[in-house]
């Protein structure tokens, strides 16, 4: 009886396990990397900061963008009220 209830639960956790496994993470174009880290103005060696410093360089790529935005809404605002306001610098 037991043998008979054994395999049923030995297979569930045999797929559980499988099915929880994941495939094998891409491999990083280390030479890309560098030549991006190059163009930035960075030094290539790496560091235990590299994430910190790639988190900034993306913030940098997209500030353009967020300044365009605030630009516009400004615009907005100064349409909305009659002109540009004190508050804000005429910028």
């Amino acid at each position: 009886m037991f043998v008979a209830a054994r395999l049923p639960l030995a297979a569930f956790a045999l797929s559980t396990l499988v099915a929880c496994g994941s495939a094998a993470p891409e491999p990083k174009d280390d030479a890309a990397d560098e030549a991006q880290a190059r163009e930035l103005g960075r030094d290539t060696d790496k560091t235990v900061l590299d994430d910190m410093i790639q988190t900034e360089d993306k913030a940098r790529a997209v500030e353009g963008v967020t300044m365009d935005a605030k630009r516009d809404l400004d615009q907005a605002i100064d349409a909305q009220t009659g002109g540009p306001s004190d508050e804000s610098g005429g910028n």
